[in-house]
């Protein structure tokens, strides 16, 4: 059945195929809107013929979240958009239903609060849209292509009780924004993200997006404390990486306002004419470096047409960490959060349908229920404090314990060469090894955030982690081609920012350590980080330590390329 939208029935013939990507998708975009294809996929649907869709329409079919999945022999990845990560418990049963029915029961939450399926046939797609627009009220545009991705947002927007502006419905209101305004967004130069939030964390990691607002507190001249957001724009990962750039504004809590300027910093990229000339240069973020945030915010206010109200004190999110609520904390309501660490994300059919059921069980409010994080972990919210615990103990039953090992909390991955056509070494299976493996042998008291990515693309934000993995390609033990890692450590986000430092060599060359041993490589590193901290604390007045990121932009990279090469006795060993 087709979801109840407006089907365009404009077809186009395909653009011709050129050798230039960039061109080639430029072409493909003018030849017919993405946000087009949507009758197209119902009859390639109709016909059962994985052979007889177009290869321009690969390409337009992601505006609705479908991908080719490796090696393109017939099945998609459907990346189901979820706005700020929130869902009730019939939303997350219908989605693991439709896991189970469609994905073989596969579900990945993504590092923008989304849920991937994988094994889609096309054949299945009107019955998942169906599922997915008219059972559940939710919606497919603009879940990827060169449009605005899923607008990210804190996970207990709206509950968390120190939160510092109320921004339950502002990622909602957002990502609605962007696609009531349809073709108005749909031929960007490339994908454009969005974040908002105001919790004391930034846990949705506003500096690497195009365009995030962040929570602010300043005193005005009579002593009141007033409170709004900061703007930032041009941040963004891939092997170009760019922290976003302040503004330097004060924006009052106000949606509409809100709304515009979201709007309108879409509308500045989408107008780039020179961002349209090549793929790997097509972010906003080289825009943003080019002319600088003093010139952006000019350019953003000829837009407007009204002047943001300027505040220089305003050049960043402060407190920025890692974390994202996992674990059982307070909401201003008087009622808990549990917030569930996934092991890399990836969750069963049956287990979604199960915590759905848990959240309906144990939740005390029906439209606050459930929210993914930009960490790939569940939160569920609105529970009694006097049963926390029983909810505690079901999900350990579900194999889904709260109070798991703390690197559990944030070791995430990407979906790697078991589904991505981008990806050249595997990551979900080696994150899951890697866990396990630390989780049986290093003991832990606080989490480090370990990346594991499979390529350059950094969607599982390799750069910003404590320690990044990036999959690579090289010779071991005489044989070509073999999985490896380069390792980064050192990154985090706040008001001292800094990428990951890739691990190397005397020469500066970028240490290659294998994909078998790379567990060895993460022990030594958080062995020795741990080591020295004790040794600092036993001799401190205060006790404290320095985090693992403090520690390793601390040591010299000949000790850090030492830990995470491997000697021949142990490497033997495993």
């Amino acid at each position: 059945m087709i979801g109840t939208r407006t089907l365009c029935t404009n077809l186009q013939p395909r653009a011709s195929c050129m050798t230039n990507k960039s061109v080639q998708v430029e072409e493909i975009k003018r030849a017919k809107d993405g946000l087009d294809v949507w009758e197209d996929i119902h009859r390639y649907a109709a016909l059962g013929d994985y052979s007889a869709i177009e290869p321009d329409d690969f390409e337009r079919f992601k505006w609705y979240g479908i991908y080719r999945q490796k090696p393109k022999d017939g099945y998609f990845m459907c990346r189901i958009k979820i706005p700020g990560g929130a869902l009730t418990a019939p939303r997350l049963r219908e989605i693991g239903t439709i896991c189970n029915l469609y994905g073989r029961g596969i579900g990945d939450v993504t590092t923008r609060q989304d849920i991937q399926l994988h094994w889609v046939r096309i054949q299945d797609v009107p019955d998942l849209f169906d599922r997915i627009y008219n059972k559940l009220g939710m919606y497919q545009e603009f879940s990827c292509g060169d449009a605005p991705r899923n607008t990210t947002a804190c996970p207990l927007a709206g509950e968390i009780a120190d939160e510092i502006v109320d921004c339950g419905p502002f990622a909602q209101a957002i990502a609605d924004m962007y696609r009531q305004g349809g073709k108005e967004f749909s031929n960007l130069p490339r994908k454009f993200k969005s974040a908002i939030g105001a919790c004391r964390i930034h846990c949705y990691a506003p500096q690497i997006n195009d365009v995030a607002m962040f929570g602010v507190e300043r005193k005005r001249p009579d002593g009141q404390t007033e409170r709004g957001f900061g703007l930032c724009v041009g941040g963004s990962l891939r092997d170009t990486p760019f922290f976003a750039q302040s503004l330097r504004v004060f924006v009052p809590p106000d949606l509409e306002l809100i709304k515009d300027i979201f709007r309108k910093v879409a509308h500045i990229f989408r107008d780039q004419s020179s961002l349209r000339q090549g793929r790997l240069k097509a972010r906003l973020k080289f825009y943003v470096q080019e002319i600088g945030w003093a010139a952006f915010r000019d350019q953003l206010e000829d837009y407007l047409g009204y002047k943001l109200e300027h505040d220089d004190s305003i050049v960043g999110p402060d407190g920025a960490g890692n974390d994202d609520h996992v674990g059982v904390g307070r909401l201003r309501n008087g009622l808990n959060y549990v917030g569930i660490p996934i092991a890399r994300g990836r969750l069963t059919g049956d287990q979604l349908i199960r915590i759905a059921d848990l959240a309906e069980k144990y939740g005390q409010d029906p439209r606050r229920q459930i929210n993914t994080t930009i960490k790939q972990n569940i939160i569920l919210l609105n529970i009694r404090p006097d049963q926390t615990a029983d909810l505690c103990k079901e999900l350990e039953d579900l194999e889904l314990p709260v109070n798991a090992h703390p690197l559990r909390q944030q070791l995430i991955s990407c979906t790697g060469t078991q589904f991505c056509n981008l990806a050249i070494v595997e990551t979900k299976d080696r994150a899951k090894r890697i866990l396990e493996y630390l989780e049986q042998k290093v003991p832990m008291t606080e989490p480090v955030f370990i990346s594991v990515s499979g390529c350059p693309n950094s969607c599982a934000q390799y750069q910003i982690a404590d320690i990044g993995l990036q999959g690579t390609l090289f010779t071991y033990k005489g044989v070509k081609g073999v999985e490896h890692y380069h390792v980064l450590v050192g990154g985090r986000m706040g008001v001292r920012p800094e990428f990951g430092r890739f691990i190397c060599t005397e020469d500066t060359k970028k240490v290659k350590v294998p994909a078998e041993l790379i567990h060895l490589a993460i022990e030594r590193l958080i062995r020795a980080w741990q080591a020295d901290e004790a040794e600092a604390r036993g001799s401190s007045a205060n006790g404290k330590g320095r985090s693992f990121a403090d520690w390793a932009n601390a040591q010299d990279m000949s000790r850090l390329a030492e830990l995470v090469t491997i000697p021949d006795d142990l490497a033997a060993t495993q």
